[in-house]
């Protein structure tokens, strides 16, 4: 008897993490194509977050819902603007529970750091959690690209060990061709002294540089 109640309690206890699972399929297209530097309608980023939203009314303190929810949201910041400053306000929160829900997540604290930029907060709050993504994932490329794009945006207020430590998985990156797409945005979102040292960086491969300018030119001709 004591057997089948356990059971039983298992059983329940599984359905929320279930029904989430289940729920949020439908989106992992749109998500994928978030990660990956790829563009989505303004529907289906919408459509991907009820499910998310859905989702979370199951288990409200899974972290990693929260995190995949907060980066449509940010898509939607874009895809929308004017509901801009809600989405941009859903992210932050959405990235301030997930890193506390899990503070070992350095993936979570450096896109918590782009999501208070994108909101309007200045560099130096910011600066805290990047070191801790540093500190906790210090070789993720989920965590190591939104620094990046933060240090490249932001290359004059950054300190130099963060400069460093960003541009040190340039050439790594530039192997992955999914996120190349990426790095080119990155790069053009940057100002002059940031591209420069990008380019030295990558540069110690000479075919890479090339192959990237390429990249870049085929982008800007679009």
């Amino acid at each position: 008897m004591a057997g089948l109640l356990v059971g039983g309690l298992l059983v329940v206890s599984a359905v929320p993490r279930i029904a989430a699972h289940w729920i949020v399929l439908p989106a992992s297209a749109s998500l994928d194509a978030i990660n990956e530097g790829r563009a989505i309608s303004l529907e289906d980023a919408e459509a991907a977050f009820r499910s998310y939203s859905e989702a979370l009314a199951w288990r409200p303190e899974d972290p990693t819902l929260r995190e995949d929810r907060a980066r449509l949201v940010s898509r939607l910041a874009r895809l929308d603007p004017g509901a801009a400053d809600r989405w941009k306000e859903l992210a932050v929160e959405d990235l301030r529970q997930t890193a506390a829900l899990s503070p070992g997540n350095g993936t979570a604290w450096a896109r918590l750091a782009e999501a208070e930029l994108e909101a309007g907060a200045p560099v130096q709050k910011v600066l805290p959690y990047l070191r801790l993504a540093r500190l906790t994932a210090p070789r993720r490329a989920s965590a190591l690209l939104p620094q990046l794009s933060i240090v490249m945006r932001h290359w004059e207020a950054m300190p130099d060990e963060m400069r460093t430590h960003a541009l040190a998985g340039i050439k790594s990156f530039w192997t992955r061709r999914a996120i190349r797409p990426l790095l080119v945005s990155i790069y053009l979102d940057a100002g002059f002294e940031a591209r420069a040292a990008f380019r030295e960086r990558l540069g110690e491969n000479d075919r890479a540089l090339r192959d990237f300018d390429r990249l870049v030119a085929s982008s800007l001709d679009r």
